[in-house]
This record gives structure tokens, sequence and C-alpha cells, in this order.
């Protein structure tokens, strides 16, 4: 996940995209042509640590593209679909979206679930080539560049998840010695950070934290170590198959038995648990269909389509939000220009699984709610483990621009 693209491969792209006419400003040859294809180049990590996740991803984006096309496309454009493995790889993500931009002549990207390619592809692509990007990842540099580049993101930041967690800790002052679990690699080290600083002042100490190797098969010795320092509360952000290996060794260990333990709990990820850690308070902030469905998101009932499992994972929410978020920048700049779509996407209101939420000019990030509650197990009217009561909070007030 810390791989770094070499200078030489970062001047071989810029120039490539130069030569091919990508490195201008915006111009009328960015208009596309009466009726031609609007192709969206859709990098999705097929290979690598969330391999399995990506797969949804691919569910979510092709559903969007069937809806909007049904409808007649957008501006008298047909969305087109070309989905590439990165393989969770910042080189290999870079090559990709470079040969969707010059070879396939792709003016939007969206996909990933790697903050490393999103941050390679945004820097060496992206922003040269005025290709618009939407993606769903947790690294805020990705975002740093402010209102000039073109780079949206689906899912709260880092950040803005380490200062809700921060919120939800701090609201339970008699938990006086907080102990952190987390992923070794740059996601687990920013929510840290960022939880780290907002704990700032409470009066609680953070007596540990430790870091799982991604994709670790043995995680008792962080068990036992948690167990065995007695802290009043846990907060884990260990994510994706890691959260089911945690939980898995962390059953017969006692680990929520003998620790109050909150953390992120995506719905997919509680569903593929053998025993699902009930009574533990988790959050999620990726677009299950269940959650949304009840506050009457006609793109939740949207995604039932496509049966529960993907409908409630989360990833193929993201990947229609972000589909469903080019379309309607287009429309509402009335122009397949990727430049003007960006401007027209800056403080605009869109609407997502999550509803109507409103993207923040400052850094192109968009204010999802964040899902927190109790975890219960499957029911009759929910056949998964789920969140019981549910809580939905507005990330609005995390923002700082």
């Amino acid at each position: 996940m810390r791989r770094k693209v070499a200078l030489g491969f970062a001047m071989a792209i810029a120039t490539a995209l130069a030569l091919a006419g990508c490195g201008s400003s915006s111009s009328s040859s960015s208009e596309l042509a009466p009726g031609a294809p609007l192709k969206i180049g859709y990098l999705a990590s097929l290979t690598g640590f969330c391999s399995s996740f990506s797969q949804e991803y691919v569910k979510g984006a092709e559903l969007a593209v069937k809806q909007i096309n049904a409808r007649g496309g957008v501006l008298g454009h047909k969305l087109q679909l070309e989905v590439r493995d990165d393989k969770a790889t910042a080189n290999v993500g870079v090559s990709q979206a470079r040969d969707l931009v010059l070879s396939g002549h792709a003016k939007y990207l969206a996909g990933t679930c790697s903050s490393a390619v999103g941050k390679s592809v945004v820097q060496l692509v992206a922003n040269p080539s005025h290709v618009l990007y939407v993606l769903g990842v947790s690294d805020p540099t990705v975002f740093a560049g402010g209102p000039q580049i073109y780079a949206f993101n689906t899912i709260p930041s880092a950040t803005i998840e380490g200062k809700n967690a921060a919120a939800y800790i701090r609201a339970h002052p008699q938990w006086k010695r907080i102990a952190v679990i987390s992923e070794d690699y740059s996601y687990g080290y920013q929510v840290t950070a960022a939880f780290k600083k907002a704990m700032a002042g409470s009066g609680q100490t953070i007596i540990s934290q430790d870091y799982v190797p991604s994709g670790g098969t043995d995680f008792s010795p962080y068990i036992n170590k948690l167990i065995a320092e007695h802290p009043d509360a846990v907060y884990s952000t260990v994510i994706t198959e890691d959260t089911v290996t945690l939980v898995k060794q962390g059953l017969p260990l006692g680990l929520f038995e003998k620790t109050k333990f909150f953390g992120i709990m995506d719905y997919g990820t509680i569903d593929a648990m053998p025993k699902p850690p009930v009574g533990v308070e988790g959050y999620t902030f990726y677009p299950s269909v269940s959650i949304y469905r009840a506050t009457g998101s006609p793109f939740a009932r949207d995604l039932e389509s496509l049966g529960t499992t993907a409908a409630n994972g989360g990833a193929a929410g993201d990947a229609f939000n972000q589909i469903q978020i080019i379309a309607q920048g287009v429309e509402k700049a009335k122009s397949t220009d990727p430049s003007k779509v960006r401007d027209a996407l800056d403080e605009a209101t869109v609407q997502t699984v999550q509803g109507s939420v409103k993207i923040h000019k400052c850094n192109h990030q968009i204010a999802m709610p964040i899902a927190m509650g109790t975890i219960v197990g499957p029911s009759a009217a929910q056949p998964f483990a789920h969140f019981e009561p549910l809580t939905l909070v507005d990330t609005n007030k995390y923002f700082e621009c």
C-alpha cells in the first residue's frame, strides 16, 4: 500500500498526456460529439487485498449505467463503462488509467478501493489530463489540492472517521483508558492520528495503539495484548477480511466479553462472519440498502435488484453513487466537458443512496452520513447481522473548510 511511483515513470506519463493533447486547459474539443458515448473507465481492485469487495463495486457501477442508459443517458449520451483491474497497486492503477484516457479516450474515471491507487491516479492522470475522477477512499491527502483538482470523494475520509469515533468515546467519560487497534498501512495510521487529535483534552488516555498486518492470519497476539491491558474501551479500525479474522479469533479468546469494543463493522463484513460479535458497538459509512431504504431513498430501492448480499454489502452502493454523481454533474453543467462538470459539482447537492448530500468545495469531499449502532443477529425483516437501534450521524459538522 505504500508503493511509490518512480519519478521517471511520472514524467513519462505527463509527457505522454501532453503529447496526446490532454495537458491543456478545457476547450471546445472537450465536448463530446452529439450522440457519442460518454466513456467511464472503472478501476476495480479485482486482484489483491479487497478483491471480493471490488466485485460488488463492479455490480453497483454496472447497475447505475444500465439504469441511466434506460432513461436515455445524459444529454443524449449513453454511458459506456470499461472495467480494469488495478490489482490494488499504484503502478498498475496508473498504467490502466493512462490507457483508458489516452487509448480509450475516457473523460471520466471512477473506482478503486485502494487509497494508494487513488492518490497516484489523481496526481498522475486525472489532473494533467483534465479527466474527472470520482472515487471512494479514506486518504484525505488525495483531495488536498482543493477546488482546482478533478477528484471527488464518495466516503468519509479518515479524518472525518476519526473525529466521529472520538466524539463517541468522549461521550462516555467513564472510559478513562482507551486502546486502539488498526491496520498497518496508511489508512490505519491516518484514522488513528485523527482520532488521537480529536481526543486531546478529553481527560481520557490512549494507553496503546497497535497495527495488525493487512491480510494477516494470526491476530491472537494482538488480541491477548488488548485483553491483558484491561482498557475501559477498545477502538478498532481493522477492516474488510481482517475484521472477519479479528472477530473469529477474538470470540473464543473473550475479546468482546472482556472489553468494551467499538469499531468499524461494515454490513458486508459482519454478514460474512460465521458468528458476528452481537452486542458490539459498530459503525459503517458504506451505503447498505437496509440502512437507507427506510429513509425513502429511491436509489436504495434500485439497489435491491442486486440481491440481499450485494445490496447490503456497501461496495455496490458506493460504486452506484460514483456513476450517479458523474451523470448528475454532466446534467448540472449541461456539458460533457470535465472542467465544466467539476465546477458544476462544487458545493452542489447530489442524490445518492444515502439521500441528498452536499459536496464541499474546499476539498471535493461529500458529507456522507456514518451509520452507528449495536450489532444484532439476523431477523425476519433483515436476514443478516445488522445495527439495531441505528443512528445516522450528519458528518457536515466535522468539515473544516
